[in-house]
């Protein structure tokens, strides 16, 4: 949650949220592609069975999630990391830091082939020194529990595209910005879209998240849309790359604009096994716009780095 609160920026966000708007409409063209019509002469064998192994596109995306649920009675354990780095210092004159880490414990029950329900542990640290509109801090601890509700609508193996609704409440004891003892509440409801664009070789994803909050009289939101694609280059190993735009308001329906980032980077998928897994990503804002600051990116709300590291087992 950011730490303050500024007027409406009237100017800047709207490029970013172009770009977002060109996420959506570029990866929902997918949609109209026929099926598997890239499957071009040259591209490399990259059978899932060969692999021992069902491509689950869950998480071979990166930040970027995909549609598909566990089997009935498929179980999932992971553990995963997100970093946040670098953000404008109160004295330029002055050395600063910016370091937050989120680490989550999650588990994951298929009640039917559409319906996965998890729960998760949270532990955060945050060092922050000489940050704009933030007070030092360095500590963390347990960080708070959430669950997840997901249900696939459509599948992409048997539509044009996949579909799944999420909604995660979520219960924190810090700040996610500041790095404060605060305790705070959230529901997060987001709409995972993907396609198979070449067959078992090439898949395009759409995120689309709203996450309000509440923290005492405090009441915030967030935006987020992301567009993904992941290429399957040998059997189980995806390289890929995605473009998000990440906005926060004051209010919890995005009453008040008050930052906005666009961020771009690459993602890591390889399978390690018929069961397990692990994942990385990382994301670099390329523009932005703050209610105030200057330049062309968002500094003060929204980090310049970010990195996902993600280990998990099925069974």
């Amino acid at each position: 949650m950011p730490a303050s609160r500024h007027p409406i920026a009237r100017k800047s966000h709207r490029a970013p949220l172009l770009a977002s708007a060109c996420i959506c409409a570029g990866f929902l063209g997918l949609a109209t592609l026929p099926a598997q019509a890239a499957d071009l002469p040259g591209t490399p064998a990259a059978s899932a069975g060969d692999a021992g192994y069902e491509i689950d596109t869950e998480n071979i995306f990166g930040f970027t999630e995909g549609s598909d649920t566990n089997d009935r009675g498929e179980q999932e354990l992971s553990i995963s990391a997100v970093g946040r780095f670098n953000r404008a210092a109160e004295d330029s004159d002055a050395s600063s830091t910016y370091h937050a880490w989120e680490g989550e414990l999650e588990y994951e029950y298929g009640f039917t082939r559409n319906l996965t329900v998890g729960v998760s542990a949270s532990f955060a640290h945050a060092d922050i020194s000489n940050i704009e509109d933030l007070d030092d801090t360095s500590g963390g601890g347990f960080n708070g529990l959430s669950a997840e509700i997901k249900y696939r609508l459509l599948s992409w193996e048997h539509s044009p595209v996949g579909l799944t609704l999420a909604i995660e409440p979520e219960w924190s004891r810090f700040d996610d910005d500041s790095g404060a003892r605060v305790d705070g509440f959230g529901l997060p409801i987001r709409l995972l879209i993907d396609r198979e664009i070449m067959s078992e070789t090439l898949f395009g994803a759409i995120n689309l998240a709203y996450e309000p909050e509440w923290a005492g009289s405090d009441k915030e939101s967030g935006l987020e849309i992301s567009g993904a694609l992941s290429w399957q280059a040998a059997p189980g190993f995806f390289l890929g790359g995605e473009l998000r735009y990440l906005a926060g308001f004051e209010g919890a329906g995005l009453d008040s604009f008050e930052g906005g980032a666009l961020y771009l980077g690459p993602s890591l998928y390889t399978q390690l096994g018929k069961s397990a897994y692990f994942k990385a990503a990382y994301s670099y804002q390329i523009a932005g716009s703050a209610s105030e600051g200057e330049g062309n990116l968002d500094l003060i709300s929204h980090e310049k780095h970010q990195l996902l590291l993600k280990l998990g087992v099925e069974f």
